[in-house]
Protein backbone atom coordinates (compact mmCIF):
# COMPACT_ATOMS: atom_id res chain seq x y z
CA UNK A 1 0.00 0.00 0.00
CA UNK A 2 2.56 2.02 0.63
CA UNK A 3 3.81 2.17 -2.72
CA UNK A 4 0.64 3.53 -3.89
CA UNK A 5 0.07 6.31 -1.71
CA UNK A 6 3.63 7.72 -2.69
CA UNK A 7 2.40 7.39 -6.06
CA UNK A 8 -0.67 9.32 -5.18
CA UNK A 9 0.61 11.90 -3.23
CA UNK A 10 2.10 14.50 -5.49
CA UNK A 11 -1.19 14.00 -7.88
CA UNK A 12 -3.72 15.33 -4.77
CA UNK A 13 -0.74 17.65 -4.23
CA UNK A 14 -0.65 19.43 -7.24
CA UNK A 15 -4.01 19.28 -7.99
CA UNK A 16 -4.51 20.80 -4.33
CA UNK A 17 -2.05 24.08 -5.15
CA UNK A 18 -2.35 24.16 -9.02
CA UNK A 19 -6.06 23.57 -9.44
CA UNK A 20 -7.96 26.53 -11.21
CA UNK A 21 -11.27 26.03 -8.80
CA UNK A 22 -11.15 26.47 -5.35
CA UNK A 23 -13.55 23.68 -4.97
CA UNK A 24 -11.08 21.24 -6.36
CA UNK A 25 -7.68 22.81 -4.75
CA UNK A 26 -10.03 22.22 -1.34
CA UNK A 27 -11.09 18.30 -2.59
CA UNK A 28 -7.79 17.72 -3.43
CA UNK A 29 -6.21 18.60 0.31
CA UNK A 30 -9.27 17.06 1.81
CA UNK A 31 -8.42 13.83 0.06
CA UNK A 32 -4.64 13.97 1.14
CA UNK A 33 -5.42 15.24 4.49
CA UNK A 34 -8.06 11.60 4.59
CA UNK A 35 -5.42 9.78 3.79
CA UNK A 36 -2.94 11.15 5.91
CA UNK A 37 -5.49 10.38 8.83
CA UNK A 38 -5.98 6.75 7.99
CA UNK A 39 -2.77 5.45 6.13
CA UNK A 40 0.07 7.82 7.56
CA UNK A 41 2.36 6.98 5.14
CA UNK A 42 2.47 9.92 2.73
CA UNK A 43 6.29 11.64 2.77
CA UNK A 44 5.66 14.58 5.43
CA UNK A 45 1.77 14.62 5.58
CA UNK A 46 2.11 16.43 8.70
CA UNK A 47 3.68 19.03 7.46
CA UNK A 48 1.73 19.52 4.73
CA UNK A 49 -1.35 19.17 6.02
CA UNK A 50 -0.91 21.97 8.41
CA UNK A 51 0.01 24.40 5.49
CA UNK A 52 -1.93 23.43 3.06
CA UNK A 53 -5.24 23.50 4.97
CA UNK A 54 -9.06 24.64 3.71
CA UNK A 55 -8.20 28.26 4.58
CA UNK A 56 -5.13 28.56 2.86
CA UNK A 57 -5.55 27.16 -0.33
CA UNK A 58 -8.97 29.69 -1.15
CA UNK A 59 -6.19 32.34 -2.59
CA UNK A 60 -5.03 30.96 -5.65
CA UNK A 61 -2.08 33.14 -5.76
CA UNK A 62 -1.66 31.96 -2.07
CA UNK A 63 -1.75 28.21 -3.09
CA UNK A 64 1.15 29.27 -6.01
CA UNK A 65 3.01 31.40 -4.32
CA UNK A 66 3.27 30.26 -0.63
CA UNK A 67 2.13 26.82 -0.55
CA UNK A 68 3.40 25.14 -3.62
CA UNK A 69 6.98 26.70 -2.88
CA UNK A 70 6.41 24.98 0.65
CA UNK A 71 5.96 21.73 -0.72
CA UNK A 72 8.16 21.59 -3.53
CA UNK A 73 10.88 21.90 -1.33
CA UNK A 74 10.50 18.35 -0.28
CA UNK A 75 12.59 16.12 -2.94
CA UNK A 76 9.89 13.81 -3.38
CA UNK A 77 7.33 16.64 -4.39
CA UNK A 78 10.07 18.66 -6.54
CA UNK A 79 9.74 17.07 -9.76
CA UNK A 80 6.00 16.23 -9.97
CA UNK A 81 4.96 19.96 -9.35
CA UNK A 82 7.64 21.52 -11.93
CA UNK A 83 6.64 19.13 -14.13
CA UNK A 84 2.80 20.21 -13.86
CA UNK A 85 4.38 23.69 -14.41
CA UNK A 86 6.07 23.13 -17.22
CA UNK A 87 3.73 21.00 -18.79
CA UNK A 88 0.26 23.05 -18.83
CA UNK A 89 1.01 26.07 -16.60
CA UNK A 90 2.95 27.97 -18.29
CA UNK A 91 1.23 28.04 -21.62
CA UNK A 92 -1.71 28.33 -20.01
CA UNK A 93 -4.45 30.67 -21.39
CA UNK A 94 -5.00 32.78 -18.81
CA UNK A 95 -2.05 35.21 -17.94
CA UNK A 96 -2.20 34.96 -14.57
CA UNK A 97 -1.36 31.33 -14.76
CA UNK A 98 1.70 32.34 -16.37
CA UNK A 99 2.98 34.80 -14.33
CA UNK A 100 2.87 33.01 -11.44
CA UNK A 101 4.29 29.53 -12.11
CA UNK A 102 7.38 31.60 -13.80
CA UNK A 103 7.73 33.11 -10.39
CA UNK A 104 7.15 29.39 -8.51
CA UNK A 105 9.89 28.02 -11.21
CA UNK A 106 12.08 31.13 -9.87
CA UNK A 107 11.72 30.92 -6.61
CA UNK A 108 11.94 26.94 -6.73
CA UNK A 109 15.49 27.00 -8.36
CA UNK A 110 16.83 30.27 -6.93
Amino acid sequence: MKGILEQLAPHLLTVACYDREVNCRRAASAAFQENIGRQGDFPHGIDIVSSADYFSLASRTNSYLNIAVSIAKYEEYLCPFVEELLSYKISHWVFFLILVSSYHINETYS
